[in-house]
């Protein structure tokens, strides 16, 4: 492939993470992605096939990025959960491109589980919540975990300031903290 055609692709796609990640695949407008790609709107159809395929592109493009920069630590949940945390306050595409998977494109995208299945094993290694047999297993675990980094970007605005607080650094930093100390009691690390 051309360097002028990689370096198209790359543009599209981040156009399209922007795009998509504002108004969703039914929303999204490939004029407005090729306009700010500075491209031919035909260039979506040769690279990606379709609005769909450049969708799928831009959601693998964006969970490739998150599970890059936040691997998983089976050894350190509550450590995994922080920076998630953070990653997701960085990036709120990433938030907002699953969401939209969630609801209009569910099969779309990377398949995640590839990521973490050998971290599984070594989750229910190093935890101590299932083994009496009553306890989460490594799977609900780690879902868990996920799920308390993502709750301050997944709330809504009203409910974020019911303690009568705008979300400044600090209010922010106070909720960070309590992910990470719900993820360590969820995950009963030390």
């Amino acid at each position: 492939m051309p360097r002028d055609s990689t370096a198209t692709r790359s543009r599209l796609i981040e156009a399209a993470v922007e795009e998509f990640s504002r108004h969703g695949l039914a929303g999204a407008r490939v004029d407005r992605i090729a306009t700010s790609a500075s491209a031919n709107k035909r260039a979506i159809y040769d690279y990606f096939g379709n609005k769909e395929g450049l969708f799928d592109a831009a959601l693998t493009h964006v969970v490739s990025d998150l599970v890059v920069a936040v691997p998983l630590d089976e050894h350190d949940l509550p450590g995994y959960a922080g920076t998630l945390f953070d990653y997701l306050l960085a990036h709120p595409e990433a938030v907002r491109m699953n969401s939209w998977r969630r609801l209009e494109r569910p099969q779309a995208g990377p398949t995640i589980e590839d990521t973490f299945v050998g971290h599984m094993a070594l989750v229910r290694d190093h935890s101590t919540t299932a083994i009496d047999g009553r306890g989460i297993g490594p799977t609900d675990l780690v879902i868990l975990v996920i799920g308390l980094a993502n709750a301050w970007h997944l709330s809504a605005a009203d409910l974020l300031a019911a303690g009568g607080v705008a979300p400044t650094e600090a209010v922010v930093a106070a909720h960070r903290a309590a992910v990470v100390e719900a993820a360590r009691r969820v995950s009963n690390a030390r």
